[in-house]
């Protein structure tokens, strides 16, 4: 009788555990899959710079300015992400840095295209901490105070998990960059200048 009782809580169990690995493995699928076309429009882009086919000035400029618009949205968003850097998001440079950077990445040349992909978790990780921001704020309007300590933590979970986001970003990012940079260096007479670099 009481393993007939039990039986469908196992099942239950089972098939969570089963939905929860098949989840794991398509994440990490989709994640690999946008390193493999990084990397591939990386070096898509060293190709045709090394054969000789040079951006037009005004493509170049489009370029360096989505690099921009990228890199300032990057460091607004991994400001914001620290534990009490997360009131940046009601800043009007949250908003304007995003806004610069659909701007520039709307008509983006081919070579940095990729570029778009890095953009989709970094999409994801401000949406989280403009949520971990609400529940901040709803936490210290609770009157209840145990309700208002189980925002906050629901509010570190977010800036945690929006953390890991943003090291892909950086990461995807990283990749694009040097690899455009290498290829700017093969063809180009002066090397072009993101944030300083050389």
């Amino acid at each position: 009788m009481s393993q007939k009782m039990f039986a469908p809580a196992r099942r239950q169990r089972a098939i969570l555990n089963f939905v929860r690995l098949v989840v794991a493995i398509n994440l990490a699928l989709w994640l690999m899959l946008g390193a493999v076309a990084a990397q591939q429009s990386a070096y898509a882009l060293r190709r045709q710079v090394v054969h000789g086919n040079k951006a037009e000035p005004e493509a170049q400029e489009k370029i360096d300015e989505a690099f921009k618009a990228f890199e300032e949205l990057l460091a607004i968003t991994r400001d914001a992400d620290a534990m009490n850097g997360h009131l940046r998001v009601r800043l009007e440079s949250w908003r304007n840095a995003q806004e610069a950077w659909e701007t520039s990445s709307a008509g983006l040349p081919s070579p940095i295209k990729s570029l778009k992909r890095c953009a989709v978790p970094l999409a994801v990780a401000r949406g989280m901490i403009e949520r971990a921001d609400n529940l901040f704020r709803q936490a210290l309007d609770c009157l209840d105070p145990m309700k208002g300590a189980e925002l906050l933590a629901q509010h570190e979970r977010l800036l945690k998990q929006a953390q890991g986001r943003l090291q892909r970003v950086e990461h995807c990012y990283r990749a694009v960059r040097t690899a455009y940079l290498k290829g700017r260096k093969v063809s180009a007479r002066s090397p072009v200048r993101i944030s300083g670099e050389p």
